[in-house]
């Protein structure tokens, strides 16, 4: 997903994109901040970091910033909360058991017409859900059910950008905004007229985005 930004991003300094892929099993309790410190151990060197997540990478990141606010210069958030989304535990069950649906899972994440025009990014995303490990799917999914930090966000004290996506279901405006609210000094945007993983649609725009 974030191939094309890396791109854009590199002529202006090192970028790193690190994996923090779920392992599969039963092990998303406190699963953001295990992957948080994994990344930890790629970042801790060339410090400090404008450090950027979307979604679960996002609630990963907000775990990194509270582990190691010395690493993070900058933070933005995007398409994340950090608060509980328990809907998504029945969704892990829906994965577990194989009953996905490919074409609704993408209606959620994109408009209408980026789905019908099936550009780079559409593609990638159908190739993801329906090659996915379930197991680590799902393991996912129950960590963003139950993840709430909101009581620690008000501590971080570096610049941050939180950007809201004005159709997301999930990370919808309402959690983002008040997100915004418990982290002093952040500013808050909201992105018209896109979807969850809309952002990814323009990789030079969401490049401009994070060097602004």
């Amino acid at each position: 997903m974030w191939d094309g930004v890396r791109a854009e991003l590199a002529t202006h300094g090192e970028v790193v994109t690190p994996e923090i892929n779920p392992p599969a099993g039963d092990v998303d309790a406190d699963l953001q901040l295990r992957l948080a410190a994994d990344v930890v151990e790629t970042a801790a060197t060339d410090a400090p970091w404008h450090v950027v997540g979307h979604s679960f990478g996002g609630q990963v990141a907000l775990e990194f910033a509270l582990m190691r606010p010395d690493l993070v210069s900058h933070l933005t958030l995007l398409c994340t909360r950090d608060t509980p989304f328990p809907a998504f535990g029945a969704a892990a069950a829906a994965v577990n058991a194989g009953t996905v649906d490919v074409d609704a899972t993408l209606r959620r994440w994109f408009s209408s017409a980026e789905v019908l025009d099936d550009g780079p990014v559409v593609r990638y995303a159908r190739h993801a859900v329906t090659t996915a490990d379930k197991a680590s799917w799902a393991s996912a999914l129950r960590a963003i059910a139950s993840f709430d930090c909101s009581q620690r966000t008000a501590s971080i004290a570096c610049p941050v950008n939180v950007v809201a996506a004005e159709h997301d279901t999930v990370s919808d405006v309402d959690a983002m905004e008040a997100m915004h609210r418990r982290i002093p000094g952040s500013d808050f945007a909201v992105l018209d007229d896109a979807w969850h993983m809309s952002i990814f649609e323009d990789p030079v725009e969401l490049a401009r985005l994070l060097r602004r």
